[in-house]
């Protein structure tokens, strides 16, 4: 499951990978149980970013100037609704809000 997200400095300018001087854009995952009850962060479920066999990726796409962030959503089994989200490191705005779902079926 693919996110793309424009980042912006401060002042609104596009910023891409050859000028992010603070913290990289951050995933959180966010995951409400199929049976009701309590969301939970699960996060730190989501592999490492950075392109490799395990099929996460994180880069700047220069064709369409954004940041994409992909994430393997077979890391996660329980069912229930997986709320992703794109977040800016500090100094940073992400626009417009960048926020994916997905579903997991019993």
């Amino acid at each position: 499951m693919p996110l793309k997200a424009q980042l912006l400095d401060v002042d609104g300018n596009p910023v891409t990978d050859a000028e992010l001087m603070s913290t990289l854009p951050l995933l959180q995952v966010i995951y409400s149980p199929a049976t009701g009850g309590v969301s939970v962060d699960v996060t730190d479920d989501a592999l490492a970013v950075g392109k490799g066999t395990d099929g996460n990726e994180f880069y700047f796409d220069y064709t369409g100037s954004k940041w994409q962030y992909n994430l393997m959503t077979k890391n996660y089994t329980a069912p229930g609704t997986y709320t992703m989200t794109m977040t800016a490191g500090d100094g940073y705005v992400i626009s417009p809000t960048c926020e994916a779902i997905f579903e997991i079926e019993q």
